[in-house]
């Protein structure tokens, strides 16, 4: 299967779709973002595709079983338990898969919030140390004039 399967429009045009601004002014922090996309659609089709390999492969299996089923013979019934432990085996790793997929996309999106909300500290600091220094001043004049009085 390939790795490099395009993406779909809703995602390659997210932008669009979300309603921000196209532009391209360079902004590293966008690159970051659009590369940290990449990497979290890359896992996503990656997991979805191991996903998918077991399922068909149960699919196969499960069909087998049928067929034996229809047979009613002994050996057909004593090889349908050893198929159907596989069958269990199998729905125990699509579980797995999912799990760390969603553990994984969890913590993604952890990391992304807690980026965002110290990128947007890093910008209201600068806010806040200018109305500090404001009011340190207007703090310090009023003190003078106490001390005056």
């Amino acid at each position: 299967m390939d790795e490099t399967a395009p993406k779909p429009d809703w995602l390659s045009n997210r932008a669009k779709v979300a309603g921000e601004r196209t532009d391209d002014f360079g902004n590293e922090d966008d690159d970051e973002e659009f590369d940290a996309d990449d990497e979290v659609w890359n896992m996503l089709t990656r997991s979805f595709r191991q996903a998918q390999t077991v399922l068909d492969e149960n699919r196969a299996l499960i069909e087998e079983v049928n067929r034996n089923h229809e047979l009613k013979n002994p050996d057909s019934m004593v090889k349908n338990v050893s198929l159907m432990t596989q069958i269990h085996g199998n729905i125990s790793k699509v579980r797995s898969i999912y799990s760390d997929l969603s553990v994984s996309f969890s913590n993604i999106v952890g990391q992304r919030r807690v980026a965002a909300v110290n990128h947007g500290n890093r910008d209201g600091d600068r806010e806040e140390d200018e109305d500090e220094a404001e009011n340190s001043e207007d703090d310090s004049s009023e003190h003078v004039q106490g001390k005056a009085e």
